[in-house]
């Protein structure tokens, strides 16, 4: 009987052995595991779109030449807004919650600021009707990235080159015997950008973001044309014809929506 019941009892203890581990292995199973951290190493592509406001200060110089002494006429601050559209293409590295990359951008926009010359008094040898414009037609950009993720959502600043070309149009007017001149200068400015930005990651290859960023471009010479300048000395008129520029800074910013695909 003593060995029967010590049978009965070894086989017990087996079956809760064996009852326990598959217990065990049922609890770990069933244990869910952490949800997936997204990354955003890779390199990507997009649109992007938005608006966009543009400030010039403006000053047009006639140095001296001859008789004549130097003069110069400011046009103030002037003011414009565009619409902005283009695409953007870039990297990333995620190192824990740090990103880093690098992004250039390109896009169209069409700003003009625009100054004419009226009033009684006006600066030697400008008269009324002097027509001054500046207008843009595209703008891009080369930076870099530095940006803290939470998961799917990644929040940035980023600075860099900045570019854009400006035409500078000049139209000074016949005064007399004097004849008018008009010219076009075309330049590509280089400047710098800095700003800030959210990115999320809808998909695993798809996100959407939204980006603010200044520009300054500094204060750029433009050529505006050899105009001609005279006076009267005695019984004599004396005629000069007399190179002048323009000294023009701009500043510029912007708000987009921007789109990526992910590769």
């Amino acid at each position: 009987m003593i060995r029967k019941f010590g049978w009965v009892l070894a086989a017990a203890v087996s079956l809760a052995g064996i009852g326990a581990a598959s217990a065990a292995d049922m609890a770990v199973k069933a244990r869910p595991l952490p949800p997936p951290v997204y990354s955003w190493t890779g390199c990507y592509i997009g649109l992007s779109a938005g608006g966009k406001g543009v400030r010039t200060r403006d000053t047009v110089f006639i140095p001296a030449a001859g008789p004549f002494a130097a003069s110069s006429a400011f046009l103030g601050e002037l003011e414009d807004t565009t619409w902005i559209a283009g695409g953007q293409a870039g990297c990333n590295y995620q190192s824990g919650n740090w990103v880093f990359g690098i992004e250039g951008d390109a896009h169209a926009q069409k700003w003009t600021t625009s100054s004419i010359l009226a009033g009684a008094v006006l600066p030697a040898l400008f008269v009324p009707g002097d027509q001054f414009e500046l207008h843009s037609d595209w703008q891009a950009s080369a930076r870099a990235r530095v940006g803290y993720a939470m998961d799917r959502t990644l929040f940035y600043v980023t600075g860099g080159a900045a570019f854009t070309e400006v035409r500078a149009f000049s139209n000074w007017l016949p005064f007399g015997i004097l004849p008018g001149t008009v010219i076009t200068d075309t330049r590509t400015l280089t400047g710098w950008t800095i700003g800030a930005g959210v990115e999320h990651a809808v998909t695993n290859n798809f996100t959407l973001g939204l980006e603010g960023r200044y520009s300054d471009y500094g204060t750029q010479r433009f050529n505006s044309g050899v105009v001609a300048v005279g006076t009267i000395v005695g019984a004599a008129v004396v005629l000069v014809n007399s190179p002048t520029f323009r000294d023009v800074r701009i500043e510029t910013g912007e708000v987009m929506a921007k789109a990526n695909w992910k590769f």
